[in-house]
């Protein structure tokens, strides 16, 4: 009798702590570790990088507070679940959010972590490194370059002359309006660039700079002959990332 009585109390407490567990479990534990995956290791990097519109800068100076206040928020309401209800919940509800808390907090400290100490890696840092992986991806996959090199053969030494050449947009917020004193070909106007520049390499080739962006940070590719050279990354203020993707050819990003 003692034993049957004991398997009934069992299944009495397991039925309740499965009516204990809810919905809000699953919302305090999975959504702050989605949020971290697409905030902090490179998910939104890779989007803004994907469809490279200088709204989607702006989106991310917005995404990345608020992912950080969420995760905050989610740590702050479980320990409020806790207390307020600690009489009322089983020994495993309690366990199960302590547990929960701690991992949030665990998330909140690798979120701003890299805020306050240097962590070198590219799959982590938010801002131009993962951006600027994605970006090369980008171009490799859908930039013409045998196309655009094969144009700036056709180039003189006088139209290279350095100069930033800023393309207004025009009515259609996609399409730049192109100066008409050069023959642009469609591999470099398919990408929309908001400035382009003709410049002569080490080597006095031609080679051609597409740049995005704004006074918040810039970014773009530049694409020459064979034989240019690939600058190494200056990490100084206002100095620029690079990735090379192929000899002549490498992708940046503005540092601040």
């Amino acid at each position: 009798m003692d034993k049957k009585e004991n398997i009934e109390t069992a299944e009495v407490k397991e039925e309740k702590y499965n009516r204990d567990l809810n919905g809000w479990d699953v919302f305090f534990f999975v959504l702050p570790i989605i949020s971290i995956i697409f905030g902090r290791l490179a998910g939104f990097e890779y989007l803004r990088s994907r469809y490279n519109s200088f709204s989607a800068f702006f989106v991310a100076l917005i995404l990345y507070p608020a992912i950080g206040v969420f995760i905050i928020t989610c740590a702050f309401a479980g320990i409020v679940r806790l207390f307020v209800n600690w009489t009322k919940h089983t020994r495993r509800k309690r366990l199960t959010i302590i547990a929960q808390i701690g991992i949030v907090t665990v998330l909140i400290v690798l979120f701003f972590a890299p805020c306050f100490f240097p962590i070198d890696s590219h799959l982590w840092v938010p801002g131009y490194k993962p951006f600027t992986y994605h970006f090369r991806e980008r171009m490799r996959a859908e930039a013409d370059i045998p196309a655009i090199r094969s144009w700036l053969r056709t180039l003189s030494k006088e139209d290279c002359t350095g100069e930033t050449i800023r393309l207004p947009s025009t009515s259609n917020p996609l399409r730049g309006k192109w100066p008409d004193s050069i023959g642009w070909p469609k591999s470099l106007k398919i990408f929309n660039p908001g400035y382009v520049e003709l410049d002569l390499d080490e080597n006095s080739n031609p080679k051609v700079r597409l740049t995005w962006g704004g006074p918040p940070g810039h970014w773009g590719v530049e694409i020459g002959m064979e034989d240019m050279e690939i600058p190494p990354s200056d990490f100084s203020q206002f100095g620029e990332y690079r990735l090379p993707l192929e000899p002549g050819l490498y992708v940046w990003h503005e540092l601040q």
